[in-house]
């Protein structure tokens, strides 16, 4: 039987003195992550060096974290409409096959109205509105919904112009647009 001639371990990579000099002043100066001091020792000094010697240079030497400003996520900042019933986020959730959850949250006051349905259609979409207006203290201007097809429907849709109430759809994948709404519905569907 033939054995393999590789090597059982590859020796570590030498770092000199002077490449270790290098690398530490660029990191201290510069404040460079490891990709970018790879790039920078490739790029200006002909210096090919692995990710994990790099790495294991900075450890050596007390460098390994390195410390800026956090940045933010783009999208993270909450936003809220300053007039309650200015915009309403309306959805429906399935809990268990047979029950499906329409729920209304005001983006000011964060008002919750709930309503429990067998099935997620166009005439119990209207039930719930009716007991929406009811429920809520103040006027509502806007409803803002994802595309379900229970709030495309004709009636929905020409009973929200009689109330003067704009329906505002939110683009196709993108639910966290109706972030107060998916929240909710997460934390009903762990309460359940």
């Amino acid at each position: 039987m033939e054995h393999s001639r590789s090597p059982h371990r590859l020796a570590a990579q030498k770092v000199f003195a002077a490449q270790e000099a290098l690398i530490l002043s660029l990191r201290r100066e510069r404040k460079l992550g490891v990709k970018q001091l790879r790039n920078e020792l490739i790029r200006q000094h002909a210096l090919p060096l692995s990710l994990d010697t790099i790495h294991r240079t900075l450890v050596r030497n007390g460098e390994q974290v390195l410390k800026g400003p956090r940045r933010w996520r783009k999208g993270t900042r909450r936003y809220s409409r300053p007039i309650p019933g200015d915009r309403v986020q309306m959805d429906v959730c399935k809990i268990r096959p047979g029950v499906y959850q329409h729920t209304a949250v005001d983006d000011c006051s964060r008002y919750k109205v709930l309503g429990v349905y067998s099935r997620a259609t166009g005439a119990n979409t209207l039930d719930f509105l009716e007991r929406l207006i009811e429920e809520m203290p103040f006027p509502i201007q806007r409803i803002q919904t994802d595309r379900g097809r229970e709030f495309f429907a004709e009636a929905v849709q020409q009973r929200l112009m009689e109330w003067a109430i704009k329906f505002r759809p939110i683009p196709p994948r993108s639910p966290h647009l109706n972030g107060k709404i998916e929240r909710t519905h997460r934390a009903d569907r762990e309460g359940f």
